[in-house]
């Protein structure tokens, strides 16, 4: 199997994350691991652009619940067992997509923060040294200094301040890759363009196209080479 880029996705059986897979699996030499909290939700929606899959690319449904340890460890072990099977060396990318927005600060924080910390903890070992990339889906509302502006109006306290506290995982994650000298860049993306994507999220109200925000997430997962410890949108880089 000749493959460029091996990258696991989490939260990729719907909105944002299916539009990422989508786009990566439409890529020559790719083999995309579609982590979903259920399998048969990721096995649909891979369904639904199977045709759109590049001959020489791949896309490998798989259950992942980041905030359960034993799908995090059976994760692990299957996508361990799937790259030797096709003699790959490991992961290269990491997309911590799986994200919500939940009725409390204490779910919010359970999955966009400790098991977005969980997931990325088990599979670190995994990735690629050096070259490997972990990519934090964020967005505009984690900046504290746009807030701090007025350049964001306050929105989802609770949303809002987990990706801030995913930002600052992401600095340190890049200063402790950094420091061992492992050559793993770590980054957070935010995929918002004008107003909010209609995604699950916001139960679809919002103006923006999911596939058009995914394509910022896309382009990094493919990046053999970058900055690390930076917040990147489409145009650019945000402040923290």
């Amino acid at each position: 199997m000749s493959t460029a880029r091996t990258i696991l996705v989490t939260g990729a059986n719907q909105g944002l994350g299916m539009h990422a897979v989508h786009q990566l699996a439409k890529t020559p030499d790719v083999l995309t691991f579609m982590g979903s909290r259920k399998i048969a939700a990721a096995e649909e929606a891979r369904a639904k652009f199977a045709s759109d899959i590049h001959s020489s690319s791949s896309v490998v449904p798989v259950q992942l619940d980041i905030t359960d340890a034993t799908s995090i460890a059976n994760a692990h072990a299957f996508i361990s067992d799937y790259l030797k099977e096709k003699n790959l060396p490991g992961l290269d990318v990491l997309v911590n997509n799986a994200a919500i927005v939940g009725k409390s600060f204490e779910d919010t924080f359970a999955t966009n923060v400790a098991g977005t910390a969980a997931v990325t903890e088990a599979f670190l070992p995994l990735l690629n040294k050096p070259g490997g990339a972990i990519i934090n889906v964020s967005s505009r509302l984690g900046s504290n200094t746009l807030f701090a502006q007025k350049a964001s109006n306050p929105a989802y306290p609770a949303y809002s301040s987990s990706k801030a506290a995913l930002n600052s995982l992401t600095t340190q994650w890049a200063m402790l890759e950094s420091q061992k000298g492992s050559g793993i860049r770590v980054i957070s993306v935010c995929h918002i363009l004008l107003g909010f994507n209609a995604t699950n999220l916001n139960r679809y109200t919002g103006t923006g196209n999911p596939a058009d925000g995914a394509q910022v997430i896309v382009k990094e997962a493919l990046a053999k080479e970058g900055k690390t410890a930076v917040f990147v949108h489409k145009d650019g880089e945000y402040p923290w």
